[in-house]
């Protein structure tokens, strides 16, 4: 049973073709969506994903003035930072749920999509769904965009702190990786693999 999350009514769930969507029949509130492809929607937005995470992790992403000297940080000098500051337990977190994780995440979308998108069923498809479902919880993208948020905010008074090409492609990162969620259909992905087995 599906509930609906506008009026909490119960209806029973029915396959959808590409393009229909299911509404409660009490209230109209949208239960679920097919997309007309969401493997190749979701194949185009997790490589635009990976591409942004690597120019996020390449690119510097601050530059911070203060009292006339000038430095750039990535992602990577943060968390390096971090750990000759003696603080390894956070700079382990952060490395995994800013880079590790979202990279795995991607990875493993790519790894499934990619070739379902051609017609052919990856080994282990099983396996690699629920690896990259598991990773989406550890991704935390937006705790680090809020955490870097109260940090200029609290770091403002006393310095003046510029976004670099680094950070507006995480921002990108962040909107793109809330797009694959949107648009994943993992129903849509099993009926596929079912199709071509």
């Amino acid at each position: 049973m599906i509930a609906c999350e506008f009026c909490d009514l119960l209806h029973r769930p029915r396959p959808l073709q590409p393009g229909e969507k299911a509404k409660c029949s009490r209230c109209g509130g949208v239960l679920a969506r097919r997309s007309r492809d969401p493997i190749r929607g979701t194949l185009a937005l997790a490589i635009s994903a990976l591409v942004l995470l690597l120019l996020a992790n390449i690119f510097p992403f601050l530059e911070i003035s203060l009292e006339g000297q000038v430095s750039e940080s990535t992602i990577a000098t943060g968390v390096i930072g971090l750990w000759r500051g003696g603080a390894q337990a956070l700079a382990i977190l952060i490395l995994f749920t800013t880079i590790l994780a979202p990279a795995l995440r991607i990875l493993g979308l790519l790894y499934v999509v990619f070739p379902l998108s051609f017609g052919r069923v990856p080994p282990g498809v099983a396996g690699a769904v629920r690896f990259q479902e598991s990773l989406v919880s550890w991704a935390m993208l937006d705790v680090y965009m809020l955490a870097l948020l109260v940090i200029l905010i609290k770091m403002a008074g006393f310095a003046r702190i510029q976004f670099e090409m680094g950070a507006w492609c995480f921002v990108a990162l962040f909107i793109v990786l809330t797009l694959v969620s949107a648009f994943y259909d993992r129903e849509a992905l099993w009926d596929r693999v079912e199709a071509l087995r």
